[in-house]
């Protein structure tokens, strides 16, 4: 299988230090996507030698690009990625790029689709980030946003949690939070919260093709101010058993709901597999 023909990128976010960090990521569907959407950042393959045929196409690329690759044993593995979860494979690559608000704004102020945007308020765990991100690649939400300098950038834990969601999804950094997703109402979006026992249910609500969901940390919850300035209070209906729901599974639930209203309406983007062929 080719790498993926690549979307054209606007300018990338930088690092402190004006470059992209060199990163250790594994498990096998993270490595496999990143390679197919930014083969031009793997810069060394390691593998063992159990997962050879699985990734020939991979290797045949590297040697015909002149990219080290090295067979370990699963021991070298562990130590290099200090995880038991690797899977058997592990890709030295540049981190994933992300965009600021203003390089990104034009972006989602051009395109006419249908969108549902994900704002993460708080919400700092690598598997929770990854599993999030899992979901939006499943229901086709493009972009996450969150706070310049809260919301942590994709570690390897978060990519491989996310199955090479990660690859499919943009991370977009907030300045000024409460200013900026105001802006975005001008532009058609509805600013959705949730809350364990407040707001209209879910399935009560009917959402726009164009919405932002607010989610905050299990401990804190969404800020004051942002919380205000949503147009809309959701919860998720059940049996009160317990108070509230995991973060990514909250998301997860909505943004199927999300999806089920909206896909009716809107004409079907082709598949990942689709684009590729």
């Amino acid at each position: 299988m080719p790498p993926k023909k690549q979307r054209a990128r606007p300018i990338v976010k930088q690092t402190a230090g004006g470059e992209r960090k060199e990163l250790k990521f594994y498990g096998a569907a993270a490595c496999l996507a990143l390679w197919q959407h930014r083969a031009q950042d793997v810069i060394r393959i390691y593998l063992e030698e159990r997962c050879i045929p699985q990734f020939s196409a991979m290797l045949q690329w590297a040697a015909a690009k002149r990219k080290a690759y090295h067979v370990v044993t699963a021991d070298d593995l562990e130590r290099l990625t200090q995880s038991i979860h690797h899977q058997g494979i592990c890709l030295l690559a540049k981190e994933p790029i992300a965009l600021s608000f203003n390089e990104w704004l034009p972006l989602i102020r051009d395109d006419a689709e249908p969108h549902l945007l994900a704002y993460l308020d708080g919400v700092e765990n690598p598997h929770n980030l990854g599993a999030i991100l899992r979901t939006c690649a499943h229901f086709g939400v493009r972009y996450v946003l969150g706070m310049e300098d809260r919301m942590p950038k994709l570690s390897p834990s978060a990519c491989r949690v996310a199955e090479g969601g990660a690859e499919e999804v943009m991370l977009v950094y907030l300045q000024r939070p409460v200013r900026q997703l105001g802006q975005l109402k001008e532009y058609g979006f509805e600013l959705i919260a949730t809350a364990a026992n407040k707001g209209i249910s879910l399935y009560e609500h009917r959402f726009r093709e164009r919405s932002i969901l607010m989610l905050g940390n299990e401990g804190e919850g969404i800020n004051p101010s942002l919380f205000q300035a949503a147009d809309k209070l959701l919860r998720i209906p059940g049996s009160g058993h317990v108070e509230s729901l995991n973060v990514s599974v909250a998301f997860g639930i909505i943004a199927g709901e999300h999806h089920r209203q909206c896909s009716r309406q809107a004409p079907k983007r082709p598949t990942a597999r689709q684009r590729r062929e």
